[in-house]
């Protein structure tokens, strides 16, 4: 007997059987979907893997490890409360792989003579600033041998100089009439506004009142100094 409209419609005998596929083949395309696809989210047994990039609008905190295998640019300010390790020789950065230069000069004279007055340049050399360093903490000593052939006991003077400036006082020693004297003077200084060129490094000497003849190896100046290249 046919149903009136408005009338109850009893289910077929599938009907079970139809709720059940319909049910079957929306999970079928839930299943199929990926619900983070745009995002490059891709869920994993145990985590989570994304391509792509990530904006973090506000504080990121990580409680359990991070390793980051890729390159990870900074333009803000980083702050590392615990310790920071880095293996050896991984630093790019010019200031951090290498904050000091050392260098080492040396330079000597024989046959030398002083005469009276101010002291003047006797033996130099040319300190060469290495590119991108500003700075030059430097230790320079000066020693001289001499012998005074002159005509009467006098006074030798010696002095160190860094970059035009004598720090400190010279070193005077007294010397008879033919009697041979050792003089040593040091000085360290830090040079500072270096941009490439040079600074020069002398030895200075000068006598009390008369001419020191030269002497052969008998008169001789050494310069010896350590230069701490800094940026």
């Amino acid at each position: 007997m046919a149903g009136q409209p408005g009338s109850f419609q009893p289910k077929g005998e599938d009907w079970m059987v139809r709720e059940l596929q319909d049910i079957k083949a929306k999970i079928q395309r839930i299943e199929a979907a990926n619900v983070f696809g745009l995002t490059g989210i891709k869920p994993r047994d145990g985590g989570t893997d994304l391509d792509g990039y990530v904006n973090i609008n506000g504080p990121l905190s990580v409680t359990g490890a991070m390793d980051v295998t890729g390159n990870a640019d900074f333009t803000g300010n980083v702050r590392i409360g615990g310790t920071l390790e880095l293996p050896n020789g991984i630093i790019g950065n010019d200031a951090l792989a290498a904050p000091v230069y050392p260098a080492v000069y040396h330079a000597d004279i024989q046959n030398i003579s002083i005469t009276s007055g101010a002291n003047v340049e006797i033996l130099g050399v040319d300190v060469v600033v290495p590119s991108g360093y500003t700075q030059a903490l430097v230790s320079l000593t000066a020693t001289m041998n001499m012998t005074n052939n002159s005509a009467s006991t006098d006074l030798a003077y010696l002095g160190a100089n860094i970059n035009g400036l004598s720090p400190g006082w010279a070193t005077v020693v007294s010397a008879t009439v033919g009697q041979a004297i050792a003089l040593s003077n040091n000085v360290v200084a830090l040079v500072t506004g270096l941009s490439g060129g040079s600074f020069r490094l002398t030895g200075k000497a000068s006598s009390g009142a008369n001419t020191w003849p030269a002497a052969g190896s008998s008169n001789v100046m050494n310069l010896n100094a350590t230069v701490q290249f800094l940026r």
